[in-house]
């Protein structure tokens, strides 16, 4: 592509994304202020020790997506050479434009962008490498903390469904850890996958593999931690064990729910209520804005950052 067509695309590109980021941000904010009609009981709980609370989490912010910058920068270890600031700016950068899209599947678009033109392929199918990480701890950890929930369990598995889920996250954790082979008998097969450019030289080796694992299981501990947190926060006080198995189910939920940008917020709010239901009512509008915070905290504020960061792009930057 000439550089004078891809200056007037990227141009476009970073036009539309600011109108669409204001536009879901307004959707969002006005759904969540017709929920909940009041803040009066949620607001009392902004006072004393539970303002520590609140800092604690967004504290953590940062460390999450280091943590997610250290396991691009693994991904693309065979295929570019990226300094952890680089990995930093594509990975809040591809936030940016995952922001607005179902499951956040931009992300995939967004990333690929800062880096050069001959690593764009290969970017795409190792960030999909990097999210089948990520889902088989979220898999594994719903399926095993299951036995801590407190609440009724049959309302989201039956024993038929349980054991489907295992044997996908089974099979899910077996294409990871031998994606080239897999990749090498689909091109033995009749799906012509061959006819994609898929470079198992560039995969991350097996070594590799189990650091991108270690890295998924660490931010995902990051997560249930702000989770975890923001349920004291609200005054959510239980055992551990039972409070962890509740946000892993509550994050397995997410992870397998059709999410679309104007219409995820009132689903995390309502999977969280479901999940956290015998807590008692009075807890309601508390837990509603859980996830609510949640998105602030570790989507919104990133994503702005990673929109300036996409500003700054140019066509240089991803042609070379």
């Amino acid at each position: 592509m000439n550089t004078p067509v891809y200056r007037r695309l990227l141009l476009g590109l970073k036009v539309g994304i600011s109108f669409f980021m204001l536009f879901v941000i307004y959707r969002k904010v006005s759904g969540v202020e017709q929920f909940i009609g009041s803040w009066d009981n949620f607001t009392s709980r902004f006072s004393g020790g539970n303002v520590a609370l609140i800092g604690a989490v967004i504290l953590l912010m940062p460390l999450n997506w280091s943590l997610e910058a250290v396991k691009w920068k693994l991904l693309l270890k065979h295929s570019a050479h990226v300094s952890i600031g680089e990995a930093m700016k594509s990975v809040l950068g591809g936030l940016s434009i995952g922001f607005a899209t179902p499951a956040r599947i931009g992300e995939f678009a967004g990333r690929v962008m800062f880096l050069h033109r001959g690593e764009r392929v290969d970017g795409i199918y190792l960030s999909a490498i990097g999210g089948l990480a990520q889902s088989i701890v979220t898999f594994f950890t719903a399926l095993f903390m299951l036995r801590f929930y407190t609440g009724d369990s049959t309302i989201f598995f039956s024993a038929y469904s349980y054991v489907a889920f295992a044997v996908l996250a089974l099979i899910m954790i077996a294409i990871y850890i031998s994606f080239e082979q897999v990749v090498l008998w689909l091109r033995r097969s009749k799906l012509h996958i061959s006819d994609y450019v898929i470079d198992v030289s560039k995969t991350p080796h097996r070594n590799d593999k189990w650091l991108v694992f270690l890295t998924s299981i660490l931010r995902y501990g990051v997560y249930v931690l702000q989770y975890y947190l923001l349920l004291l926060f609200i005054g959510v006080h239980a055992n551990v064990f039972e409070m962890i198995a509740a946000i892993s189910l509550i994050l397995f939920l997410q992870s397998v729910s059709p999410l679309v940008p104007l219409t995820d917020m009132p689903m995390r709010g309502g999977i969280a209520l479901l999940v956290l239901n015998n807590y008692g009512t009075y807890m309601t509008m508390g837990i509603f804005m859980v996830p609510v915070m949640l998105w602030a905290v570790n989507l919104l504020f990133p994503a702005i950052i990673g929109y300036f960061y996409i500003l700054k792009l140019q066509p240089d930057d991803s042609t070379q």
